[in-house]
């Protein structure tokens, strides 16, 4: 039986927060609206969402503004956490919320493989 997008999102969503460390993770479009997502109760999936793709939408108009090529992440550390972002593909952004003393590195490096199997998903017909 072949799976869903969804259920193929959900699969790269539970492999992902298998990794450690990590609070939240969401596939988000870049309208800001939510396309799937892992929250505990205290995170407005919806509310994440919206905010995650306002702060890449303000990146990618800086990063326009100053000419210096397409944003490739982005990660703002907070006292109580880190929020990443990266793109996967034209239409949506992966997002995280991981605990403040996580390896960002570990996390970066899933991400970008994890981003990369979410635009594969997405762009199946």
């Amino acid at each position: 039986m072949t799976k869903t997008k969804k259920e193929k999102l959900d699969d790269v969503l539970s492999a992902f927060m298998q990794v450690g460390q990590i609070r939240a993770s969401g596939i988000v479009s870049k309208e800001g609206l939510l396309i799937n997502a892992r929250t505990p109760p205290d995170v407005d999936a919806r509310i994440f969402s919206a905010l995650c793709s306002t702060i890449m939408g303000a990146a990618e108009a800086a990063s326009g503004q100053m000419n210096t090529g397409a944003v490739n992440e982005i990660s703002v550390r907070t006292e109580k956490g880190i929020i990443i972002l990266k793109p996967a593909g034209e239409k949506a952004i992966f997002t995280a919320l991981a605990e403040p003393d996580a390896q960002l590195g570990l996390l970066l490096f899933e991400m970008e493989s994890r981003a990369a199997q979410v635009e594969e998903i997405l762009k199946e017909m």
